[in-house]
């Protein structure tokens, strides 16, 4: 069984995403910010995480550069721009992919399973 690591500030997004993995056959572990997310992944063995860029401590920007490819990272934001793309930073900055909130269970899913799919084992 795969692990999944959810991070996100908004407990709702927390809550429905990690009930909605746990259904499709994921084990989740959730935190509500970077510097949770960093300590539970140094006592839980990752194989993806879906990182909030915009959160309070610790953000996703930072969490994906501590992280460093250490397990594979797809963002996530609902803030946009003209000026800065956030999730196009964050791919640059090692995510694998990026979700624009709100996303599409579904869509989300694709992007978790292509993601593994295709990791190096």
């Amino acid at each position: 069984m795969k692990t999944i690591l959810v991070v996100d500030d908004d407990p709702m997004v927390l809550e429905s995403t990690r009930c909605y993995l746990d259904m499709k056959g994921f084990r989740t572990v959730c935190a509500s910010d970077g510097d949770e997310a960093l300590e539970l992944s140094k006592h839980t063995q990752i194989d993806l995480a879906l990182i909030d860029i915009f959160m309070p401590k610790r953000g996703g920007f930072e969490t994906i550069m501590e992280i460093n490819g250490t397990f594979p990272v797809i963002a996530m934001s609902g803030v946009t721009s003209h000026r800065f793309d956030p999730l196009a930073f964050a791919e640059s900055i090692g995510a694998r992919n990026a979700l624009s909130k709100p996303f599409r269970p579904d869509d989300m899913l694709t992007a978790i399973n292509d993601i593994l799919e295709n990791r190096p084992h």
